[in-house]
């Protein structure tokens, strides 16, 4: 009997051996199949869920990374130089352990009186854990459980390798969404300006079948000319017919001369032609084959809008950039002649345009507008190109009854609140801007001190704060009356304090003095201010357009 209970305790064991060599022995290192201790050869549990003793995870590491021996998956050495130890397979050993050590323990025989009160007391505690499990679970179902706890332990474990690779692979699904999303969004830019350049295409068409009616019908009035020359019989009729000859070939030479500069030639329009061939080919031989398209260089024509060339080239390349516009690339030069540069400006969910113009070599932003910016016009960012504070040149275009608008350029001083309030209304980037304001006042008109006054964006007639930013009055000013000097108002209302308007000396201040608030200083144009503050009402003197110099 005592031989056969033997025998089935080693069954046991040995089936217990085998459960655990059907998950892959999570008792041993898969790497160096030796069994982990609590010492040198510890459980290191990997991110990818495997696990792998200490030593082996050193022998592993290559320049800061460990590849998993499992899977395959590199992962980074943490900060302290080990990965955390797998207490979970720790404590699966103990219990195998104890489950072989414990029937051995419970079939010993009882120590003899010569080993000690040690032996005795160690053999007491075990006689009464032999009691208090006879007491509770039978040795079969005891060593059947444990057969159920090492199952369960091994699919715990299975569980959290499936978790890791899931992991993974969410991870890199998810960098395949964004690829995917990226991909998109390019080919909806594409279509975008595939079908910005069709329609480009096609209002060049229609411009160029317009002008070749146009010669047709000059062709059939010199036939009729020619015709007529060969029926002639008198005098009178050739003088006739001579005043018609003139008037055809001339028309006709104009012609001959717009279609040869307004329209690229024949070569031109055979690789245009060849591009849209090409373009169903692929995407990437598109966006090619156009850009080059876009770089080839137009012949000059006569009508004032940019050239078919220029508008695909912002198609297929994007914006300008303020680089382009310094330089003044021929491209860059021939978009600004037409009117076709403008920076936009998106503040508070709102976007905004300004023109960008190209005057007697200055390159001028003009005030932002709510209109929708012109299809097919080049853009940039106004940050691009406006300085965020001064030193910078602006401008205001002041006109009255029977005078067109004239331009009043102001260098505005470093350093002063006020200065850059004037920059900020000149553009209008925080809003309001000083477009269809009016000069409100005039003081010691006609004597030495003479200086007008506006900026009243609010009420327009001298009565709103006028005050875009805080502390106005603080800043490095100077103190002058000379005349051209731009300064701040000087009165104060003692509830809304500090207004925000500007004045500007047309006659130089008599016996030194002047105002202590001086931002700026009229550097061109300062006849017009002065032929402002003659006119006979100065309200009637209104700011048409204002805008920085670039």
């Amino acid at each position: 009997m005592e031989a056969a209970g033997r025998g089935g305790r080693k069954a046991r064991r040995r089936r217990a051996k085998k459960n655990m060599n059907t998950v892959g022995s999570p008792a041993e290192c898969p790497v160096c199949m030796t069994g982990y201790d609590g010492t040198v050869q510890r459980p290191r549990t990997l991110p990818c869920g495997h696990t792998v003793c200490t030593l082996c995870v050193d022998q592993l590491k290559v320049q800061g990374r460990v590849a998993c021996p499992e899977c395959r998956v590199s992962h980074a050495v943490p900060e302290g130089g080990q990965f955390p130890v797998s207490y979970a397979v720790e404590s699966f050993i103990r219990m195998m352990r104890d489950a072989e050590v414990a029937p051995a323990a419970a079939t010993s025989p009882p120590p003899s009186a010569g080993e000690g009160e040690g032996a005795a007391a160690a053999a007491a505690a075990a006689g009464a854990a032999g009691k208090k499990e006879a007491a509770g679970l039978s040795k079969k179902m005891r060593s059947f459980l444990q057969e159920q706890e090492a199952t369960v332990v091994a699919a715990i474990t299975a569980c959290r390798e499936a978790q890791s690779q899931l992991d993974q692979y969410q991870t890199t699904l998810a960098g395949w969404r964004e690829q995917q999303q990226q991909l998109e969004d390019r080919l909806l830019g594409l279509v975008d300006q595939s079908r910005s350049a069709r329609e480009l295409l096609q209002q060049e068409e229609s411009r160029a079948a317009a002008k070749e009616e146009e010669l047709k019908k000059g062709e059939q009035g010199l036939q009729t000319v020619l015709e007529t020359l060969h029926t002639l019989t008198t005098e009178q009729e050739a003088g006739a017919a001579v005043t018609e000859v003139f008037r055809c070939t001339g028309e006709a030479e104009q012609a001959v001369e717009e279609c040869r500069e307004g329209f690229p030639d024949a070569s031109t329009v055979t690789t245009a032609r060849k591009v849209n061939v090409a373009s169903s080919a692929t995407l990437e031989t598109v966006q090619a084959a156009l850009e080059t398209l876009a770089t080839e260089e137009p012949r000059p024509q006569a009508d004032p809008d940019s050239t078919v060339m220029d508008r695909l080239h912002l198609i297929w390349t994007g914006s300008l950039t303020a680089e382009d516009l310094r330089s003044l690339t021929q491209p860059a030069r021939r978009l600004l002649e037409a009117g076709r540069v403008f920076a936009v400006h998106q503040a508070e969910g709102q976007r905004r345009h300004a023109r960008i113009s190209l005057e007697a070599g200055q390159l001028c932003l003009h005030a932002l507008k709510d209109d929708p910016t012109p299809r097919g016009a080049a853009t940039l960012q106004v940050s691009e190109v406006v300085p965020p504070s001064p030193p910078c040149t602006v401008f205001l275009d002041l006109s009255w009854p029977g005078s067109a608008p004239r331009r009043v350029q102001i260098r505005l001083s470093p350093d002063t609140p006020r200065g850059r309030q004037f920059l900020l209304l000149c553009t209008g980037q925080r809003g309001p801007s000083y477009v269809n304001t009016r000069l409100f006042g005039v003081d010691r008109k006609g004597e030495a001190g003479e200086f007008v006054m506006g900026g009243d964006y609010e009420s327009n007639d001298g009565s709103g704060s006028s005050v875009l930013l805080p502390g106005l009055d603080e800043g490095e000013y100077r103190k002058s009356g000379r005349a051209g000097d731009v300064f701040g108002v000087g009165w104060t209302d003692p509830i809304r304090g500090v207004f925000g308007q500007f004045g500007i000396y047309t006659r130089d201040r008599q016996g030194g003095g002047g105002c202590p608030r001086v931002f700026g200083e009229v550097v061109d144009g300062l006849h017009v201010v002065a032929e402002a503050a003659q006119h006979r009402n100065i309200k009637e003197v209104t700011v048409a357009d204002c805008g920085v110099v670039l």
